[in-house]
């Protein structure tokens, strides 16, 4: 890797901080790291990202196993992975320059979302919408979050921590399998997404502790502010 002493550290905190936030409210790792890591290099978003994640992804699923409500994944999963195949078809045919618009374009419209409130039926329609659209966040700009936390607003943080991590872990592996074979991820972001694992689980242990303390909608704020900062500067640089 080219990348500096200072430039893994910074990367290792913005991952930590993310898997905190997410590991807290159930949602948010990919909105607080990715516009960060994409300015301090392309190659982080999406490979590197989601696989630094992934482990962070299956503990906290494991730590949340009794929040989760298994009626609600079956349609979204199934369209998680139509998304995901779409994005990977997008992605044959994109640079770098469009694809940190997508990103920065991903956070700008789950912060939006977030912002104004808009509430979604928990039906089948909404179910498979989300799913697909996250599936297509989630390959492209490793933030498939804002989706699928939409329509689960309005449960509780742990039921919303617990019913999203199975669909963050199945989306991860099959979008690194894509990645992989359609060449979009080789050995130097392998490296680079291996380096920041340690981060993700850092995240993870930290907010076992903030996780029954912090309250969300104190959290929430903050967060949508950071993100949308980050984003339009990283939509400034792409243009």
């Amino acid at each position: 890797m080219d990348l500096t002493a200072g430039e893994m550290v910074l990367a290792a905190v913005v991952v930590t901080m993310g898997a905190t936030l997410q590991g807290t409210i159930g949602f948010g790792f990919a909105m607080i790291a990715a516009p960060v890591l994409v300015l301090l290099d392309p190659r982080f978003v999406p490979g590197p990202l989601i696989l630094a994640g992934l482990p962070f992804m299956v503990l906290l699923g494991w730590r949340e196993r009794r929040s989760v409500d298994y009626r609600s994944i079956g349609v979204p999963l199934a369209g998680q992975l139509a998304g995901i195949v779409l994005a990977l078809i997008v992605l044959g045919f994109s640079d770098v320059r469009i694809l940190s618009r997508i990103v920065a374009g991903a956070v700008l419209l789950g912060a939006g979302l977030s912002i104004f409130g808009l509430r979604l039926r928990p039906d089948k329609k909404s179910f498979l919408f989300g799913g697909i659209l996250a599936g297509f966040m989630g390959t492209t700009s490793a933030i498939p979050g804002p989706a699928l936390a939409l329509i689960h607003q309005h449960v509780s943080p742990a039921r919303m921590r617990g019913t999203l991590a199975p669909f963050f872990v199945v989306g991860s592996l099959v979008g690194l399998v894509g990645l992989v074979w359609t060449g979009q991820m080789g050995r130097e972001e392998l490296l680079m997404g291996l380096c920041l694992v340690p981060a993700g689980v850092a995240g993870w242990v930290i907010s076992a502790l903030t996780a029954p303390r912090v309250s969300e909608p104190t959290m929430r704020p903050a967060v949508l502010v950071f993100a949308c900062l980050a984003a339009l500067v990283l939509l400034y640089r792409s243009l």
